[in-house]
């Protein structure tokens, strides 16, 4: 009998180079930084070429000041992608929680109320809340309620992290 064969799934790795709406292209027949903005659904792109700056650094330089100039000049968003109010694709209805079944090591079958948040880009946590034991409302009200202090918790560090940016481009403004 043959084995079948199997492919582990890796995750498609950001580019570590890339930065805050530039994204570093390494293609065959390009080399070089591209800004990506969208505001109010309108999207500006404009690529700069590593041979035309003269290299890399130079190239991602011209690509920052441009981007800069570009979120300084088009509406601010309202609020961050991960924010935005989005239909919920799951059978509880509620935003990345959902109804699971699994039999545990005891061969119990367990009923609970999974829910997932992202506390930072790129780092998902996950928290189960047991059916069996505070039942279906009770489990999903606290699920959600886990969910929505997350979410707060990570605003509230963004908010901070956006200010300090925003004034560091102030004082370099300045000098």
């Amino acid at each position: 009998m043959k084995k079948a064969k199997t492919r582990i799934h890796t995750p498609r790795l950001r580019n570590q180079q890339s930065v805050k709406n530039i994204k570093r292209i390494d293609s065959t027949k390009t080399h070089g930084w591209q800004v990506h903005v969208r505001r109010g659904g309108v999207l500006r792109t404009k690529l700069f070429s590593d041979r035309v700056y003269k290299g890399k650094r130079k190239a991602l330089a011209e690509a920052k000041r441009y981007r800069d100039t570009l979120l300084a000049e088009m509406a601010p968003l309202a609020k961050p992608l991960w924010q935005l109010e989005r239909d919920a694709k799951t059978n509880t209805g509620k935003l990345g929680a959902s109804l699971t079944e699994y039999i545990n090591r005891a061969g119990t079958k367990r009923t609970v109320i999974t829910v997932t948040a992202r506390e930072a880009v790129g780092r998902p946590v996950n928290r189960k809340f047991s059916v069996d034991k505070l039942g279906y409302d009770e489990a999903l009200r606290r699920a959600v309620a886990w969910r929505d202090e997350v979410l707060a918790s990570r605003a509230e560090r963004e908010a901070k992290a956006e200010q300090r940016r925003l004034a560091a481009l102030q004082d370099a403004a300045k000098s």
